[in-house]
């Protein structure tokens, strides 16, 4: 009997809560894919090591900032390097930030995570954002290094690996439903 005073209790409660806080019930059942972490790894070897960064990653790297898609598979990072990109994964564009579908679907496939899947489910737009992210970097995309974006500039390497379509496309509808409730 006492059970199910509680539980009586508790189904009025949570209810009232949240329309006492302002919380939207409807808000609380989307999923929200506008979700990131971020990570950082004194060296290169280190981010290598642990996992946060790819194996064709040189050494020799200091300084490694990214950030990461909490939902998906999008990821950006930048570290301090003035060498060569020498991995055998890493292959020059022929044209700088614009990689060819040709391209791109070799990269998929030379990519661990990705070699099952086809060029088509991936964007090739960024929607992750970090302070220390230049505007547009991976339009001065080089290199393709399997599925990552690479280039360098001024001792600093940059690479942006696109999320799957779904996802990308989630953030962007998400973004504008926000916009709009902010212009109402």
């Amino acid at each position: 009997m006492m059970k199910k005073k509680y539980l009586s209790m508790l189904a009025v409660m949570i209810p009232s809560t949240l329309l006492l806080t302002g919380c939207n019930v409807a808000d609380l059942a989307q999923d929200k894919y506008e979700q990131s972490a971020s990570k950082s790894a004194k060296t290169s070897e280190d981010g290598v090591a642990s996992g946060l960064l790819p194996k064709w990653v040189p050494a020799g790297g200091t300084d490694v900032k990214l950030e990461q898609r909490s939902t998906g598979d999008e990821r950006i990072f930048t570290m301090d390097y003035a060498g060569d990109l020498s991995s055998e994964s890493c292959k020059p564009l022929k044209l700088v930030g614009v990689p060819s579908e040709k391209e791109l679907q070799k990269g998929y496939a030379a990519d661990p995570r990705t070699k099952k899947l086809t060029a088509d489910n991936f964007v090739t737009f960024r929607t992750l954002e970090a302070d220390w992210w230049p505007q547009d970097a991976e339009q001065r995309t080089t290199t393709l290094c399997g599925r990552w974006w690479v280039h360098q500039d001024a001792g600093k390497l940059y690479a942006f690996a696109p999320d799957n379509s779904s996802v990308a496309n989630a953030i962007v509808a998400e973004r504008a439903e926000t916009a709009k409730k902010e212009n109402q």
